[in-house]
């Protein structure tokens, strides 16, 4: 499991010095800390973790040298969406479910010879730290034209240790052929382009 390194927080310092030094704000909770901890996280190096990580990932949070077992629970960016401002993980416990978020990762998608679309791009769930999902991922180049799957058909909902919150009955892909779509668009933008006649001609009056 990936680290990332944390200090505890200097309160006296406002989160706009914090910045200006190269930190981020950071917090961590558990049901078994006393309470919650404030921290400072490098943030070159949290942009570097965030590279492979997201919203739901584990991670071993290294505290003044200590580590803990944590899922990472929010990342804050600036209005920009540039850089990270602060960080939010939970402490994880063995016999405690957490709510995490898996993240679906479409693989081959300019192999596949169809247009795909989907309803969801992660699947929501609750589970104990050992059944921890960070992505999910489905390969639709070997996959046929007409292809439909849903969160069910995914192995996340058929393990009976993990409790996914995500409407089973939402589209996780469906993979039409191209000109099923140009026809649909082709219709689209002809009702588009009769509206507008039927405006002007009406504004023609």
């Amino acid at each position: 499991m990936a680290s990332l390194n944390a200090k505890t927080r200097d309160m006296s310092k406002k989160a706009k010095a914090l910045r200006r030094e190269g930190l981020i704000t950071a917090s961590m909770c558990g049901k078994d800390l006393p309470e919650s901890l404030s921290l400072v996280i490098d943030a070159n190096e949290a942009t570097q973790f965030m590279k492979s990580h997201h919203v739901g990932s584990e991670a071993t949070l290294v505290v003044d040298g200590k580590e803990y077992d944590t899922m990472i629970k929010s990342a804050d960016k600036d209005h920009l969406n540039t850089r990270f401002l602060d960080m939010t993980f939970q402490h994880l416990i063995a016999t405690e479910k957490v709510k995490g978020v898996a993240e679906i990762v479409l693989l081959n998608e300019d192999r596949t010879n169809g247009f795909i679309t989907r309803d969801v791009s992660t699947i929501e769930y609750k589970a104990y730290p050992k059944d921890i999902v960070d992505k999910i991922e489905i390969d639709v180049a070997t996959l046929p034209i007409g292809t439909e799957l849903t969160v069910a058909d995914l192995d996340i909902s058929k393990n009976p240790d993990i409790d996914v919150t995500t409407p089973l009955e939402s589209s996780v892909l469906h993979i039409a052929e191209h000109q099923h779509m140009d026809a649909a668009a082709e219709a689209v933008l002809e009702a588009d382009e009769e509206a507008a006649a039927e405006k002007e001609a009406e504004a023609a009056k």
